[in-house]
């Protein structure tokens, strides 16, 4: 697993365990969902700029073109 995955794995699984915290001891209010919806009201650009990073990351990238080693080659393939 490279070092991308498992930040983004560790920052996604203490955000949960901190939101279920927060709604056990503090109710629904306290939620990171409560939070971005106020926010979102507030400010209107928060939710354009999360739809914007969900875009980023869920977009479409092109594969990476695999690099040719032309000394692997022989005649009859040049």
């Amino acid at each position: 697993m490279s070092l991308t995955a498992m930040v983004v794995t560790g920052v996604v699984v203490v955000l949960g365990i901190y939101d279920l915290i927060a709604v056990t001891f503090g109710g629904v209010g306290t939620s990171i969902s409560r939070f971005m919806q106020r926010s979102s009201i507030k400010h209107p650009f928060v939710a354009f700029a999360m739809g914007f990073v969900c875009g980023h990351i869920f977009g479409y990238m092109a594969p990476e073109p695999v690099p040719v080693d032309e000394s692997a080659q022989t005649e009859s393939d040049r």
